[in-house]
């Protein structure tokens, strides 16, 4: 009997070792500069924006010249993001946990020449720097198939055209 509660332990603690080995693979920080990024770039926060950038995604601009840069935009073309939903990081495979991983998000957004709004399906290409987790690089799904791989169970929404009117467009109120 003694042998058998033993066993029994032992296989338990065992379950639990490769639940925790898996868990640290699905939850670190990789996710943290994809919050930092949209949250700042949705307030027009653009220095704050910049902080979560890798040299490789910011083309190796100051933090001045590219912030300048992004308000510039933003300005004329009138961008207002809406809602964001980041996701939890998904890691390339099980030795890249602390090194490299793709965080998906879905982002609402409109601006001038797009006045009715859209809705995104993003990844992020985020690494670790020297124990800083950074955004590397930033795509936009666009094909069924890929949205739908990594983002299970959204709907892709119907797209409704550019309308047009004399009415005022995002950022003119």
């Amino acid at each position: 009997m003694e042998k058998i509660s033993a066993s029994i332990i032992l296989l338990l603690m065992g379950i639990f070792v490769l639940d925790v080995a898996a868990e640290s693979c699905t939850y670190n920080d990789a996710m943290a500069p994809v919050v930092t990024y949209t949250t700042a770039m949705k307030e027009y926060r653009f220095n704050d924006a910049y902080a979560a950038l890798s040299d490789k995604m910011t083309d190796g601009m100051s933090v001045d010249d590219w912030s300048a840069g992004q308000k510039k935009m933003f300005d004329l073309g009138q961008v207002v993001i809406g809602k964001v939903d980041v996701r939890w990081p998904q890691h390339l495979d099980k030795g890249s946990c602390g090194e490299r991983a793709l965080v998906p998000n879905v982002l609402s957004a409109k601006d001038r020449f797009n006045n009715q709004g859209s809705v995104e399906f993003e990844m992020y290409s985020v690494s670790n720097h020297g124990g800083e987790w950074k955004i590397d690089a930033q795509e936009t799904l666009i094909e069924d198939e890929l949205v739908h791989r990594w983002f299970p169970g959204d709907t892709i929404p119907e797209f409704k055209g550019q309308v047009l009117d004399d009415g005022p467009l995002p950022g003119d109120e």
